[in-house]
């Protein structure tokens, strides 16, 4: 016979989970801990982990202001998840207020961008975001993707 079947053995195992469900049956706090602390643990954190966050602070950081900029902007900010701050920061300032946790999205639109949409092309738009919370940044980012879709 083998080391491992020597030391294991079914008939034990079922002979400790029986005992431990007599011991269970004695103790009704017990049971009532182990079955209530996970169901209320359940219920805090479903309610601490927003999963669809709102008015996020977001600072735009336009090299270009023209009409694709504006409505870009108009988008984010009517889409509920982003609360523009500013919209006239250089990228160092911007950077400044990620770093400080001030804002939370920096989307720089960079120069030459009309021109580019114009002539068909897709021109690439930076998001930064803060990644302290990925759930709430997964999702903005998410709809980052569809307002730039959409408003352009």
């Amino acid at each position: 016979m083998s080391v491992i079947s020597d030391r294991f053995s079914f008939a034990r195992l079922a002979a400790i989970m029986v005992k431990e469900f007599i011991q269970l049956k004695r103790d009704r706090l017990t049971f009532a801990m182990m079955v209530g602390i996970p169901i209320i643990q359940m219920a805090l954190f479903g309610f601490a982990i927003n999963g669809d966050p709102k008015s996020l602070p977001t600072a735009v950081v336009a090299h270009e202001q023209g009409p694709f900029t504006r409505s870009l902007t108009a988008a984010l900010a009517n889409s509920g998840y982003f609360r523009i701050v500013a919209t006239d920061w250089s990228e160092g300032d911007a950077d400044r207020a990620l770093a400080e946790g001030e804002v939370q999205f920096v989307l720089t639109v960079p120069a030459g961008f009309a021109r580019a949409l114009q002539r068909g092309e897709r021109p690439a738009l930076l998001v930064e975001a803060d990644a302290t919370d990925p759930s709430a940044t997964g999702n903005a980012i998410g709809a980052v993707q569809q307002l730039a879709t959409s408003a352009l």
